[in-house]
């Protein structure tokens, strides 16, 4: 099943440690490596290809800054999520016009990591449903969505988490088609919890599902992936 290949670059053992354990509990996400100076992080990106860096900025033979600037100078694609403890407002809209996904000071809380991996995996999400589509300006404004803050951004009602939406979603490959017993199954979740995501998700255009007529007992609902050009995108405050 797809993982979202992660590299901490961060040289206090104890932080790098925290973010590894909390993050590679996450799903889909996966820690790949732990830099903990620059010349390690290139290292390991050559090597490793990570599709996101956590990134500290004040590190022993440089700054995160002077990192990344060389990542866009090559055309790397690789994102970048700063985790620091630098406050200044030069240093954070620097980090922005380099392209940083988001900008998270020390000391953070693990919920800020939580939303912003969210959005993060939002982002990817849409961009693979409709990467080979011309786009239209819901597309863009859902891509641009994913870069609020949590106040700001897509939320989803009470009982429905983000991190178990991903997952239940992300269980559908292409063409692929279940039941919800199935996806209990599949995501070791309850049938009841794993029917409310699923419910949940076709109303947000995640999945669309149809009705399934067999000769002995009730017809049964199968999910599967949406591919509509425009999924609807949840309005819930």
């Amino acid at each position: 099943m797809f993982k979202i290949p992660v590299l901490i670059v961060e040289d206090i053992k104890e932080m790098s440690g925290l973010l590894s354990e909390h993050i590679s509990g996450l799903y889909p996400y996966q820690v790949v490596g732990i830099a903990p100076t620059i010349a390690d992080a290139r290292m390991m990106i050559n090597h490793l290809k990570p599709s996101l860096i956590l990134l500290d900025n004040f590190l022993p033979d440089g700054l995160g800054l002077d990192l990344i600037k060389s990542l866009r100078a090559k055309d790397n694609p690789v994102d970048v999520i700063f985790v620091t403890a630098a406050n200044d407002s030069e240093t954070a809209v620097t980090a922005v016009r380099y392209g940083a996904f988001d900008y998270l000071l020390k000391p953070f809380s693990l919920e800020q990591i939580n939303n912003s991996l969210e959005r993060y995996f939002e982002f990817n999400r849409s961009v693979f449903i409709e990467k080979d589509e011309n786009i239209n300006q819901s597309f863009v404004k859902r891509i641009y969505n994913t870069h609020l803050t949590p106040d700001n951004a897509m939320t989803h009602p009470k009982g429905i988490d983000a991190i178990t939406l991903q997952k239940v979603v992300a269980a559908f490959g292409e063409g692929e088609t279940y039941t919800a017993a199935q996806i209990s199954d599949k995501t070791a979740i309850s049938r009841t919890t794993a029917r409310r995501y699923l419910e949940y998700a076709t109303t947000t255009g995640q999945l669309k599902a149809d009705i399934e007529y067999g000769k002995v007992g009730r017809p049964l609902r199968i999910f599967s992936r949406a591919h509509n050009k425009s999924p609807a995108v949840n309005e819930h405050k």
